[in-house]
């Protein structure tokens, strides 16, 4: 009989936000379980996620470097009152199992969120290594996830460095997984996974670069340039640096793809933000093929319709930078006259 088929369907464990065992007739919650030191050991199998754990290292886990005389013989009596509270649960399942110096939960006949987690992003990255859609996968993965791993009554150290641990996992497989939708098309879960790592942690450079590219596919340039000031403001303020290549590279698409879009005067004054832009960023005077690296994005818009010259061209820094600086004063005059508004110039060439 494989170990699949032993599994209990009718009774689950719960770590991720908080310690449940849930069975077809009832939850037991962290105090249910016993007490916190039969609830520590608990904690201590489930997140090994079957894996064996040494008495040696539990009678640590509960007592550290300090443990009381008969360690041994406690550890055992805290174990032995687990059993009996999950059997009241669910009468006749032992999932926590002796085995030679130490215990382990039987994770094949009563699921754990942690191990189930594991399974699903491990069959995630291997569809998508096969070529095979892994969104399915990935959605229950984070699922099981949504909550944080730090039971509600538990202030450990050890629990506290699995915890960051854990977090640092998931972040990875938010952007993995937002990597993957935009692949498939899925553009709105795709921003959902990028948003809800962004949350997690704001300094993501890897979260930014999957938001913008999947705002970049959606067409919403504007949207997409808006989050990307509000990143660079965020990492000059809490990191003191500026976003790495691989943002700003979206950034300069970004700032193509707008002046593609513009009209007129407004479109030549874009343009000269992103030769300015480059020159300030690579520390060059002139930059006659500065838009090399936009080869990806082509040199036609979104209806196929050849775009205006960019970079070169017969137009230079200063040349740039003349028209910025009218464009400043189009809107300080008004502003020094005290107007409320103004009527944009018309830039000439």
């Amino acid at each position: 009989m494989g170990a699949m088929s032993r599994r209990a369907p009718w009774m689950s464990v719960r770590v991720c936000g908080g310690l449940r065992v849930t069975t077809a007739r009832t939850v037991l919650g962290p105090r249910d379980l016993g007490g916190a030191k039969s609830r520590q050991v608990l904690l201590a199998l489930l997140v090994e996620g079957g894996t064996p754990v040494p008495k040696t290292r539990l009678i640590e886990t509960l007592w550290g470097d300090e443990p009381p005389a008969g360690a041994l013989s406690t550890l055992e009596a805290y174990v032995s009152v687990l059993r009996k509270r999950l059997a009241t649960a669910e009468p006749g399942l032992r999932p926590v199992l002796t085995v030679p110096g130490g215990y382990r939960w039987d994770v094949d006949a009563v699921p754990v969120d942690l191990v189930e987690y594991g399974r699903h992003v491990a069959a995630a990255r291997e569809a998508g290594a096969a070529g095979r859609c892994p969104l399915t996968d990935y959605r229950a993965a984070i699922d099981l996830v949504e909550a944080p791993l730090l039971p509600d009554d538990v202030d450990l150290p050890w629990l506290r460095d699995r915890a960051h641990v854990h977090a640092a996992r998931v972040l990875q497989v938010l952007v993995e997984a937002g990597r993957a939708a935009a692949a498939a098309g899925d553009l709105e879960r795709s921003e959902a996974w990028a948003r809800r790592a962004l949350e997690l942690d704001p300094l993501l450079e890897s979260a930014w670069v999957v938001l913008l590219e999947t705002l970049e596919r959606r067409g919403q340039e504007a949207e997409a340039l808006r989050e990307y000031d509000a990143c660079r403001t965020l990492l000059a303020a809490e990191l003191g640096c500026e976003p790495g290549p691989r943002l700003r590279g979206v950034f300069e698409r970004l700032l193509v793809a707008t002046s593609c879009a513009a009209d007129g005067g407004l479109g030549e004054l874009v343009e000269a933000v992103v030769r300015l832009h480059l020159a300030l960023r690579d520390g060059h005077g002139t930059r006659p093929t500065a838009l090399d690296g936009f080869a990806d994005a082509g040199r036609r818009g979104r209806a196929g319709e050849a775009l205006p010259p960019v970079v070169g061209q017969g137009t230079s820094l200063s040349e740039d930078c003349r028209r910025l600086r009218e464009l400043v004063r189009a809107v300080a005059g008004p502003a020094e006259r005290g107007l409320t508004r103004f009527t944009p110039m018309a830039t000439s060439a």
